[in-house]
């Protein structure tokens, strides 16, 4: 069981003032074993950077020196940790040769570019190198892993986390506080064979590095549309390079509002960006990912005695909560962030006591906060939803089947709820839901669901399509998770996410 408690997890950046000042190698970290290999690559990074004149009146970058520098340096490693850096670096630096594209932009795609690869070497240490030998036991080969992806975070991305932090200090962000913290814990795990704490402090590591991420692209969100043409085209590269290493995780809260994050910066075109979208759309992937390990925990390794997993999917999706920080503080206030802190570090507690009933009234509470954001929240026997902290009526109100104990809601509210059309055909007694790609039909009656045409034996309702008052009603989860939604349920409210 972890050693420090739930409330400095989650608030780690006021628990503690400072960390032990040990010095070694080019850290602030304590390292004990031999990082010259890591010290030598962020030396060929800074030296890099460096080919780029600070001084507006010094002579322009040979971007050809620059682009061997890379090939002789890193390209064959980047190829080997995601061949999609080096892919969209070359590309990039090719056409600034060509003078398609800036100098400015060339840099861009170098600087971020390796710090993207950065990222993914210090994730394969720590996830895949130092996890697996602390659980065969080996101190030792997990020393080295961790040392040297904490000689790397801090000679490279903790200038990018300061960075942050001066940018948002007005929000209190202290993410360089939070990620010492998480490096302490992690030695420390390490020392004493504590397998699952370091799974813990793991993730407030790497969540904390995808906050940084997300803080710059929203920065750049908000900045590029203004700017003037050539600071706009540098600050819509930086932008894309900062968001592309969080993409395949935030993917997995809404894949469609990554995409289209993505695209816009990917566009070139400052037109293509719109802060308040953005930041929706970081609210969607977010909450996404908090409902998507609630779910797990909630109905797969609590219940299925996964008791350990469970603790760490509910401080990975905790974590994913204080990535939201800004967002949350922005649009509902400070008062709102801490009541969903609280409510958080109550739900960890609950899940290390095994306490599912808790757990899911805790999550629930929070979940309801940031559905103010994105998602839906709803009192069964009502006939009102609030949406993305909109208020919404529909004609009829949701009601809970006696017999089946499901909670069934008009089409209106599948429509509002989820963003899908519904129509309903009176000769086949079919309803059918459409959004985007995804047609499902479902017949008055039946228990049978219909994807894109054909029957799915791999998906039955437990509550079959009814009406009432002269109106169909759907059962809400079901249908709700055939559209990949979270659906959550407690005192008699229900929260919807990505």
């Amino acid at each position: 069981m972890m050693k420090k408690s739930i409330a400095l997890l989650l608030s780690a950046s006021l628990a503690f003032g400072s960390v032990p000042a040990a010095f070694a190698a080019q850290t602030s970290f304590e390292v004990t074993t031999d990082v010259k290999a890591q010290v030598a690559l962020s030396d060929a990074y800074k030296s890099i950077l460096a080919l780029f004149p600070a001084d507006a009146s010094a002579p322009p970058v040979d971007l050809a020196k620059v682009k061997a520098e890379y090939e002789a340096k890193f390209q064959a490693d980047v190829k080997v940790v995601n061949a999609e850096i080096d892919t969209l670096v070359t590309q990039t630096l090719d056409l600034a040769i060509k003078g398609d594209l800036s100098a400015g932009q060339a840099k861009q795609a170098i600087d971020k570019g390796l710090q993207w690869y950065f990222y993914g070497v210090i994730t394969n240490l720590t996830r895949y190198e130092a996890l697996p030998a602390l659980e065969k036991g080996d101190k030792a080969a997990a020393t080295a892993a961790l040392d040297k992806a904490i000689e790397l975070y801090a000679s490279v991305l903790e200038p990018t986390a300061q960075k942050r932090d001066n940018y948002y200090k007005d929000y209190g962000v202290m993410t360089v506080d939070t990620l010492a913290i998480a490096v302490e814990g992690l030695q420390q795990a390490v020392k004493e064979g504590d397998v699952l704490t370091y799974k813990i402090y793991r993730q407030m590591f790497d969540k904390s590095l995808i906050k940084v991420f997300h803080l710059a692209a929203i920065k750049y969100a908000k900045t590029a549309p203004t700017a003037a043409e050539a600071t706009a085209a540098i600050e819509m590269t930086e932008g894309f390079f900062f968001f592309a290493p969080i993409y395949n995780s935030l993917s997995g809260g809404s894949k469609a509002d990554a995409d289209a994050v993505r695209a816009a910066f990917g566009s070139g075109d400052p037109a293509q960006l719109n802060e308040a979208e953005v930041k929706q759309r970081f609210a969607a992937m977010f909450n996404g990912k908090i409902g998507g390990y609630a779910t797990r925990v909630l109905t797969d390794e609590l219940p299925n005695g996964k008791h350990e997993a469970a603790i760490e999917h509910a401080m990975e999706g905790n974590m994913f909560l204080v990535a939201e920080e800004v967002l949350i503080k922005e649009r509902l206030g400070e008062e709102a962030y801490a009541e969903a802190l609280d409510h958080a570090e109550l739900y960890l507690a609950a899940v290390e006591a095994n306490d599912r009933a808790a757990a899911n009234a805790h999550v629930v509470a929070y979940l309801k906060i940031i559905a103010q954001l994105d998602g839906v929240v709803f009192a069964v026997g009502s006939n009102e939803l609030t949406i993305d902290g909109e208020a919404v009526k529909v004609d009829a109100a949701s009601y809970v089947n006696a017999e089946t104990n499901r909670t069934l809601v008009p089409t209106r509210f599948i429509s509002d709820a989820i963003g899908a059309t519904v129509a309903f055909d009176e000769a086949t007694q079919v309803v059918t839901l459409t959004k985007g790609e995804q047609k499902i039909e479902l017949k008055l009656g039946s228990d049978e669901v219909v994807v894109n045409g054909t029957v799915d034996p791999a998906k039955k309702l437990d509550q079959t399509v009814v009406t009432k008052d002269g109106r169909s009603f759907i059962p809400l989860r079901a249908v709700a998770e055939l559209f990949g939604k979270n659906v959550f349920y407690a005192n008699g409210e229900v929260v919807i996410t990505e």
